[in-house]
């Protein structure tokens, strides 16, 4: 199955971009993908995003920033009392980005805007912005502004998000690059991939077969369009999944959280985490609770 393209333009001829106060996580929960650059501003929710072939997990006070058609999905953390309608009181900001092309192609002064976008390609995670309250006061202006000071308050945010450290890049740049691939096969490996990633009996064979491909053929196509084995993209998925579990259920043990992730057993588990975080699963946690971020 592919990415639904969905449609994120101004229907306004008055206006280049959109923003809307509220999130309706129905529309987010649909791996999907659109030409339009998105701004995502969390202050009050925390959850999972999944994007391109990376797995993350965010707190309240993060920002994220996708560029053009990369696919993602997101999982915010919604209480159950949550009328779909009323959605959640988070910001989203949808921007074509040929309206600006002019501005940042041929003027000097906003190279620095230029190079920031062209980096948007893979995703971009702004964590802990609640110490930094003039993202969400220009947040507030671009929404309670109109016409020529809606988009200076525009340019005012990129600015800031472009000078801003540190961030992370989500997807990978095989997975950017496999976007100008045929994209049926992949999106067909990746969809199936975030649906069923804890699955601890995934196999080459399997997903072989879901595109219609010898094993030996499917392991050198993905090799050569994400520059990483399936088995490697399938384990950062995972632990990506496991480090929301270690933050969120503390309760749980180590043996829980790798069996949840897709793991049979804790020293694979533990091998896997410590070669993609850089730590083990106990120092994991006692770094994001004592808000000691790794970059």
């Amino acid at each position: 199955m592919k990415p639904r393209l969905l449609n994120k333009k101004s229907t306004s001829v008055h206006q280049s971009f959109i923003i809307h106060p509220h999130i309706f996580p129905q529309f987010y929960i649909i791996w999907h993908y659109h030409p339009e650059l998105e701004i995502l501003f969390f202050e009050e929710h925390s959850g999972m995003a999944f994007v391109g072939d990376k797995v993350l997990t965010f707190e309240k006070g993060t920002l994220l920033l996708f560029g053009s058609n990369l696919p993602h999905m997101l999982r915010p953390d919604v209480k159950n009392n949550t009328h779909p309608k009323d959605g959640l009181e988070e910001c989203a900001l949808h921007f074509p980005l040929h309206f600006l092309e002019q501005i940042l192609r041929y003027i000097p002064e906003f190279q620095v805007l230029q190079n920031f976008l062209e980096k948007s390609a893979r995703g971009i995670c702004f964590r802990n912005l609640h110490s930094k309250p003039e993202t969400k006061h220009l947040l507030k202006q671009i929404l309670d502004s109109d016409n020529y000071d809606r988009m200076l308050y525009f340019l005012r945010l990129l600015k800031l998000l472009a000078q801003h450290t540190p961030y992370e890049f989500i997807a990978s740049e095989g997975y950017t690059n496999s976007l100008n691939y045929t994209q049926g096969r992949l999106d067909t490996v990746y969809e199936y991939t975030m649906n069923n990633f804890n699955n601890s009996n995934i196999t080459l064979e399997q997903m072989a077969d879901l595109v219609a491909m010898n094993k030996t053929a499917f392991c050198r196509y993905f090799k050569k369009v994400t520059r990483k084995t399936y088995f490697q993209f399938l384990n950062e998925i995972r632990i990506g999944y496991a480090c929301k579990i270690l933050l969120e259920e503390e309760k749980k043990s180590i043996f829980e959280v790798a069996h949840l992730a897709g793991y049979n057993n804790t020293s694979n588990f533990n091998r896997q985490f410590r070669l993609i975080m850089k730590t083990s699963p106990s120092q994991y946690v006692r770094q994001r609770r004592n808000k000691v971020y790794v970059y």
